[in-house]
């Protein structure tokens, strides 16, 4: 399978640099392993259909899949008890 490159949308790269280094680390590996599988994350459901997320405790990924251009757009990075989606 091919690899997919990974655009992380601006608030959504505001909100990673505000997590503390730890789970910013796990973070980021949770997004290579998306690089590698991006249907590996859990298909949401209603308006949020054309997206996927991933859980790396506490927090949450919200991603797109742009299967033409082979890019994985990340939507949101957040705690799971504050993400309005």
């Amino acid at each position: 399978m091919e690899r997919y490159r990974i655009v992380i949308a601006g608030p959504a790269g505001r909100n990673l640099k505000k997590i503390p280094l730890p789970w910013r680390m796990r973070i980021q590996r949770a997004l290579d392993e998306i690089c590698e599988d991006p249907y590996h994350g859990q298909k949401m459901k209603g308006h949020l259909s054309d997206r996927r997320k991933i859980k790396v405790w506490p927090y949450r990924i919200l991603y797109r899949i742009l299967e033409l251009d082979k890019v994985v757009e990340v939507v949101e990075i957040g705690h799971r008890g504050s993400m309005e989606y």
